[in-house]
């Protein structure tokens, strides 16, 4: 059979959340792209279950977070069982973020990876997307113009030649391997788990259930709208070769540590031993390649991190890879790596310390509770994510006084209204544009008039006592408070939603020079 050959300007390997993140971006940028998955259908394992504040932000800009809202749940107590029978409950490990972050998602919300997939999926398909199954990449060449990778289909063999490659295959990525970067850490022996995929009997489906024991912890968590439980069981370290999963096992397991036929498994569609991993690569992209989510970094699940980060890794690497296709420099690419590794660095250190807690806990219900309530928290929300120190920051010369500088996430502000528009910041940023929120007294400065850029939007936005409604007002003051504006001032927020720079009104010229620094011609690259 003949070999095909076709090109596309960007080529995604692997469709699961990162991928399908950038899958999303890049569509409603109008990048030519592919997603291809090797696995013949869609993932239906939950691995990860819950999706925190940040990233709904991401899918909220998508337009993907409908179906997650409605079928996530945002509190699910736990109850743990006590050896003796009885049972004390507990709040949920989730807790709230504090209120200082100015976001429509102040609660993690507890939903299976499968169903975070799908609501991306089905917006990738609004946008016109497809993900192609079955297509494995099984060879990478790059050289000076692009990246040649060889993938099999079902229909024979193809050769796709991308002027960029993205890697969001996971743990085993193949692209990683192609390009030589390994995953650099440890591996914690000790610390292993069995996880499933169940349907059972006995349980009520409002609560995460809990057992301790001297074999450990097991717990078995209810999946939103579904029929299904995720099981999570400590192996205990004097086991050196764990038996292979099963349902007979499980329920063996489950049996022992919760007591005989107090709960029934009828199926179990996935089944596995996890080994903690706390490793990452030394640099995010080689060349034209480049890496997100798992298969640039993994770590341990006390957080809920896995899918978080790399769903905030496509969301930093969307919109730089479509200006570079665009017409930017191509250096803005270097920035994916300066930007995203410290955060992933900062995740490894905080899961790992969590999870060392939490399996020195799991033999007693009222300490794992305590380091079970330590889970959840402001850092493990994506919020505080700053790029204070990125090459693409602007510092700022004005007070210092400031809690809000550029490098930060741009938070959200209600309350905003004229004739024509009803809503927040985040609606005005939404979108792929770049944006400038000028915060000012009276809208006929002729500076304003100048700030005209194809990538840009302006708006204006009027202190509450303007009695003007063809801009738009602060009614209740909300974001002069939030963004602590004292006089008439300028901020730039990138298209993923950070504060490029911010400036007074005098200064306006530094926006576009800004710009034109990044954007320095108007043609795709060859």
């Amino acid at each position: 059979m003949d070999t095909l050959f076709s090109s596309v300007d960007v080529l995604i390997v692997g469709a699961g959340p990162t991928g399908l993140t950038l899958a999303c971006d890049l569509a409603r940028r109008h990048i030519n792209h592919r997603i291809i998955d090797k696995n013949p259908v869609y993932n239906v394992a939950s691995r990860s279950k819950a999706i925190q504040p940040r990233s709904l932000e991401v899918v909220d800009d998508l337009e993907a977070i409908d179906y997650i809202l409605d079928t996530g749940v945002v509190d699910l107590p736990v109850r743990y069982h006590t050896p003796d029978g009885k049972s004390i409950d507990r709040p949920s490990i989730t807790v709230a973020v504090s209120s200082k972050f100015e976001t429509p998602y102040l609660n993690p919300v507890w939903i299976a990876q499968f169903d975070v997939e799908k609501a991306l999926r089905d917006r990738y398909a609004v946008l016109g997307g497809q993900v192609e199954l079955g297509v494995e990449a099984v060879q990478l060449i790059q050289d000076l113009n692009g990246v040649t990778v060889t993938v099999k289909t079902p229909q024979g063999e193809e050769q796709i030649h991308a002027r960029y490659v993205v890697g969001a295959d996971g743990g085993k990525s193949n692209i990683r391997k192609f390009i030589q970067l390994p995953l650099v850490g440890e591996t914690y022996d000790d610390e292993r788990w069995y996880l499933g995929d169940i349907q059972l009997e006995g349980l009520d489906h409002d609560h995460i259930h809990i057992w301790t024991s001297s074999e450990g912890m097991l717990g078995l968590t209810p999946l939103p709208k579904s029929n299904i439980w995720q099981l999570q069981a400590t192996i205990p370290t004097e086991i050196q070769n764990p038996a292979e999963p099963s349902l007979e096992m499980y329920q063996a397991m489950l049996d022992q540590r919760a007591g005989a036929g107090l709960v029934k498994i009828t199926h179990a569609s996935w089944l596995s031993i996890y080994r903690v991993n706390v490793r990452m690569v030394e640099c995010y992209h080689n060349n034209r390649v480049f890496l997100a989510g798992d298969a640039a970094h993994v770590h341990s699940p006390a957080g809920g991190q896995g899918m978080n980060t790399g769903i905030q890794d496509a969301y930093n690497l969307g919109w730089k890879l479509a200006a570079v296709l665009q017409g930017a420099d191509a250096t803005l690419l270097h920035t994916y790596d300066e930007e995203r590794r410290p955060i992933a660095q900062a995740v490894l250190q905080d899961s790992s310390k969590k999870i060392k807690a939490i399996t020195a806990t799991v033999t007693e219900s009222r300490s794992l509770s305590q380091s079970l309530s330590t889970v959840s928290d402001d850092l493990t929300s994506g919020l505080p994510i700053s790029y204070r120190s990125s090459s693409l920051t602007r510092s700022f010369t004005g007070k210092d006084t400031l809690l809000l500088l550029p490098g930060d996430r741009a938070p959200n502000a209600d309350i905003l209204q004229n004739k024509e528009f009803s809503g927040n910041i985040f609606d005005l940023l939404r979108g792929t544009h770049w944006t400038v929120l000028a915060f000012v007294n009276h809208t006929d400065s002729s500076v304003l008039e100048n700030l005209i850029h194809d990538q840009l939007r302006l708006y204006c936005i009027l202190p509450s006592d303007t009695k003007r409604t063809d801009h738009i007002i602060d009614h209740a003051g909300n974001a002069y408070r939030i963004y602590n504006i004292l006089s008439e001032e300028l901020l730039l927020i990138r298209p993923d939603g950070y504060i490029a720079l911010r400036t007074s009104i005098e200064e306006s010229s530094s926006i576009l020079q800004y710009l034109n620094s990044i954007y320095c011609s108007h043609t795709p690259v060859k």
